[in-house]
């Protein structure tokens, strides 16, 4: 019975240490002295914690127009960045926050869709038709993170 109660402990406090946080705190890193609120948002988008945020949005590009995102286990990451570039953009200056909005709208779109499809399960069955998430266009995400990397350049932040 022991044994039985210590695996699933383990395993709730190392996905406890694994959580995102919803306080913000992940999103937007205290501003030291000498950085401005621009740098804060691009300090949050290109280091992070874990894999950067920009790493994150380029790969989910690739994934969604590469066809790769087709049912709920490859549709994890594209929801956790759509949240965490939504609450990047919460706490960021007005210029860069229009830019995380245009870089997370493929990803708001996959996550619409995705939503909408799970609104639509067969009645007797439950099943769920994943939606083709190739048809979102990502081009102008991709613009909009180089127009990021413009706009942190311009406001003296270097990675």
């Amino acid at each position: 019975m022991t044994r039985r109660l210590i695996l699933p402990a383990v395993l709730l406090l190392g996905l406890t240490g694994c959580s995102s946080s919803t306080s913000g705190e992940e999103s937007a890193p205290a501003a030291s002295a000498s950085q401005s609120p621009e740098q804060v948002t691009c300090e949050a988008f290109y280091e992070g914690t874990g894999t950067p945020l920009a790493e994150r949005a380029e790969n989910a590009r690739a994934a969604l127009s590469g066809g790769e995102v087709v049912d709920d286990a490859t549709y994890v990451e594209i929801n956790a960045l759509e949240q965490r570039l939504t609450e990047l953009g919460r706490n960021a200056p007005a210029e860069i926050t229009t830019l995380l909005e245009d870089v997370n709208a493929p990803f708001t779109e996959a996550v619409a869709a995705v939503n909408e499809a799970r609104s639509q399960a067969d009645p007797e069955t439950g099943e769920v038709t994943f939606p083709d998430l190739t048809q979102v266009d990502v081009a102008a995400s991709e613009a909009a993170q180089g127009e990021i990397d413009s706009a942190c350049s311009a406001a003296g932040y270097e990675a």
